[in-house]
């Protein structure tokens, strides 16, 4: 599949390996962001009155976390889950960054059910999104979560692009990297 990538009006192919969620998980933070904005102004206005101080800094507050929030947004982008021989590598903008080595992973399946996943043992690395990927591993291991965090954790929720694509080439991988090791053995 040809996405479009980097403003330009020429699709690229997709990369082997690559996989972006950008689609799922940008509009949601874009809806955020102008929700942020929006209240960043009504404070403002507020505060006004009771102190020009007090409103400033708020102001100034209010700034740093809305262009936070654009960085990270715009990292979405630059930043794609990536499926080596040996690992998976997901990421979620500049929040999440995590290694998963393939020998790791049980299974992976479309869709997702909260319920099913005790709320400390799941890294929902799709943020606002719906997840549509669930990976779940072998045993418990530790993982950075968001900002650098370890957690322990049984299994990875994703909201990626394209989900089919994502599963044949983790299934692909992780069936090549289980024969290597029954080879080794």
């Amino acid at each position: 599949m040809a996405e479009f990538m980097g403003g330009t009006a020429h699709p690229q192919p997709a990369e082997p390996g690559v996989f972006h969620y950008r689609r799922q998980v940008a509009p949601m933070l874009w809806a955020f962001a102008a929700l942020a904005l929006a209240e960043i102004g009504v404070v403002h206005l507020l505060m006004w009155h009771w102190s020009r101080t007090a409103a400033g800094v708020l102001d100034g507050l209010g700034a740093a976390l809305f262009l936070a929030m654009l960085v990270l947004i715009l990292s979405l982008g630059r930043r794609p889950v990536l499926l080596g021989d040996r690992v998976l590598r997901i990421r979620t903008g500049l929040l999440v960054d995590a290694a998963i080595p393939l020998g790791e992973v049980a299974f992976a399946q479309s869709g997702y059910a909260p319920a099913d996943y005790m709320p400390g043992s799941l890294l929902k690395a799709s943020l606002l999104a719906q997840p549509n990927v669930l990976l779940l591993l072998k045993r418990d291991i530790d993982l950075p979560g968001p900002l650098g965090r370890l957690r322990r954790v049984h299994a990875v929720a994703l909201a990626l692009d394209e989900p089919a694509r994502f599963l044949l080439a983790l299934n692909t991988r992780v069936k090549n990297a289980g024969a290597e090791a029954s080879a080794v053995a």
